[in-house]
């Protein structure tokens, strides 16, 4: 068993030029946590998930990992502010935002490999053509199961 057998080979992409905003509006009309960010050729960008959205939303102190940072209980707790920030990064463009500590594989991945990539980045792998970089698919956690069962 390898990436390719697992991946999903049409997922929901975002194009490189699209916004904070589209791609925010992507993922929550499409409910993914993880979209994969292409160019106008398919080459693969990087991603664009949840994690972009809750460091845009928490403190820098939160998300820089201050170990003495453990309750944001002093912080204003309110909803408004909350979108303002939403809509101040809407026109930002999304190659600001893109993860690039998640690493693609390949089609030809083992599937233990793939399995570490999920521990180590806890959100869907990328699945990249070799030598080329265009995204051939996206493995979430759920395929990875259903391929197991």
């Amino acid at each position: 068993m390898n990436a390719g057998s697992l991946m999903n080979p049409n997922p929901v992409t975002v194009p490189v030029t699209e916004t904070f905003a589209g791609a925010f509006a992507i993922m929550a009309a499409q409910r993914q946590p993880a979209l994969p960010v292409v160019d106008e050729a398919g080459v693969y960008k990087g991603m664009f998930d949840f994690e972009d959205v809750w460091e845009l939303l928490l403190p820098k102190a939160a998300v820089l990992g201050l170990e003495s940072l453990t309750n944001l209980a002093f912080l204003n707790n309110a909803s408004e502010k909350l979108r303002e920030k939403l809509e101040e990064a809407g026109p930002r463009p999304i190659r600001h935002f893109l993860d690039a500590k998640v690493q693609p594989v390949h089609p030809d991945t083992p599937v233990k490999e793939v399995i570490l990539q999920f521990h180590r980045y806890n959100t869907s792998i990328p699945v990249v053509e070799r030598g080329v970089g265009r995204l051939a698919g996206l493995i979430s956690p759920w395929d990875l199961l259903d391929g197991l069962r």
